[in-house]
């Protein structure tokens, strides 16, 4: 797909890594244009420390507006989103209006209110629709895909997932009270911030038939969002828990998947996947991929084999990762299993 005229919502963190991806990959070809309010995230390097000799506009040839309305009248062909989570649904909305690709940070909004309008409009109007899951595009978690469709460790007993990060550390040049990741009326919180794993989930093992969840604010911090968060999705004949917490010094991502003839297990700290059948027999998959080699590949696959197919897979994704934490949060507040519907 060549997209001439790309339209970025919001320029902090995540929206400058996307503008340097599309950037490199387009290169002089196609014209960049930027809607900022706040405009309080400064020029980033790729390691996200601060660059006080560039700016944007210079650096990459943006054109900048201030107002939203004006944005969308250059009628871009592609719009990609990157505000918090709870200032997602107005450009989403105003790019299917102007007939335009949607590229969204992960989660695709903070509830899924008008996610079937958006469904069938995205599908009606044959517009590509991709949710930054961008970890699925680790070749280790690619690799545990094709395990599991195999039934390489036959029938799963049980899983585990662990997610301890620390966001005290994400952004240096701001204060991390100021996130929206910790601010409930931007979209914050640990389940829709550290949302990837729960995509791993349903992409895995498709949608739980319950799912029960304790959590809240358990860290030394008075804040108004969930922090940790134990979660157990229940199957037919097997159950996975999730462990999330957002405020942990030791940080670490893994997950352990266990059969009746082996087992999966993935530490995103040394980038290694263990392959184990019986007692006898293990694999190790390693590689040295970065966070930013996985928006490459993901932008890569967006724009060159795009297709009807992956837009609707696209679409289930940002749904069903979103009633799963519909429902957690919902199984908090009532202290009671949840169904998930499927819908």
């Amino acid at each position: 797909m060549k997209y001439k005229k790309i339209l970025f919502i919001g320029l902090g963190g995540a929206g400058q890594r996307h503008l340097r991806v599309f950037r490199s990959l387009f290169k002089t070809n196609s014209k960049y244009y930027a809607f900022r309010k706040t405009k309080k995230t400064p020029f980033l390097n790729s390691d996200f420390t601060v660059n006080i000799n560039k700016d944007l506009e210079s650096e990459y040839g943006l054109k900048v507006f201030n107002n939203i309305d004006e944005a969308f009248e250059i009628k871009p062909d592609l719009t990609v989103i990157s505000t918090p989570t709870a200032l997602h649904k107005v450009p989403m909305f105003k790019a299917i209006d102007n007939n335009s690709d949607i590229f969204v940070e992960k989660p695709w909004a903070e509830n899924s209110k008008k996610f079937g309008f958006f469904k069938n409009e995205i599908i009606k109007r044959n517009l590509n629709f991709h949710i930054s899951f961008q970890r699925r595009f680790n070749p280790l978690i690619l690799k545990t895909k094709e395990l599991l469709e195999n039934s390489s460790i036959g029938k799963i007993l049980f899983v585990n997932f662990n997610i301890y990060s620390d966001l005290r550390q994400w952004h240096k040049y701001e204060d991390w009270k100021s996130l929206y990741a910790v601010n409930k009326n931007l979209g914050g919180g640990v389940l829709l911030t550290e949302i990837h794993e729960i995509d791993f989930i349903y992409w895995f093992f498709g949608i739980p038939n319950s799912l029960f969840a304790i959590g809240g604010n358990y860290s030394p911090y008075n804040l108004d969002v969930e922090d940790t968060v134990n979660l157990i999705l229940n199957y037919d004949l097997f159950s996975v828990q999730l462990n999330l917490c957002f405020l942990h010094s030791d940080t670490q991502r893994n997950f352990c998947i266990t059969g009746e003839k082996g087992s999966i297990s993935w530490n995103d700290n040394n980038n290694e996947l263990i392959y184990k059948v019986n007692s006898d027999s293990k694999k190790v998959y390693k590689n040295d991929l970065t966070n930013d080699d996985m928006f490459f590949m993901q932008a890569k696959r967006f724009i060159n084999s795009w297709d009807n197919k992956q837009t609707i897979n696209s679409l289930n994704s940002a749904e069903f990762s979103l009633k799963i934490v519909e429902s957690a949060k919902k199984s908090m507040r009532r202290n009671k299993i949840e169904t998930i519907k499927n819908e």
